[in-house]
């Protein structure tokens, strides 16, 4: 494989993973999209192929040195957008993230509250929760949702 078509390799690998990652960043902005996993599987594929050419380059920077500009130029570019989309995708996980956990949270506080709410017995010697007491009845919640 010549040096200039592995730099082209690297290049295009690079630009589709700023790609996959600037369109995950969009998902993870708006509500659960199907189309998330599928994403972050090819993220996945493109990572390891980006890996894997970047690794070969760094076993050979006499290629690096020898580039053309243009060609030099381009690589510079495409790895300046890359590090910016990495740090996009980031934050956005990042934010993703800590807003499921406050989700979470605040139904665990909901759930604590209702169990509280809930425990005891009425001035009769009757549960709270019986059918004459005119308790709550229970929340039942599913989540299924991965990041």
């Amino acid at each position: 494989m010549s040096k200039t078509s592995r730099i082209d390799g690297l290049i295009q690998i690079t630009s589709r993973l700023i790609t996959v990652l600037e369109r995950e960043v969009e998902l993870l902005r708006k509500p659960p999209s199907d189309g998330l996993k599928a994403l972050q599987e090819e993220k996945a594929a493109l990572t390891d192929a980006y890996e894997s050419q970047a690794r070969s380059l760094a076993g050979h920077p006499e290629l690096l040195e020898a580039l053309q500009p243009v060609l030099r130029a381009e690589l510079e570019r495409v790895t300046s957008r890359f590090q910016s989309a990495v740090s996009d995708n980031e934050a956005a996980l990042q934010a993703a993230r800590e807003t499921t956990q406050r989700v979470l949270q605040a139904i665990a506080d909901e759930l604590d509250k209702n169990r509280r709410e809930q425990s005891g017995y009425t001035a009769t010697g009757y549960g709270s929760t019986n059918s004459y007491g005119g308790g709550k009845q229970p929340i039942s919640i599913a989540l299924d949702q991965n990041l």
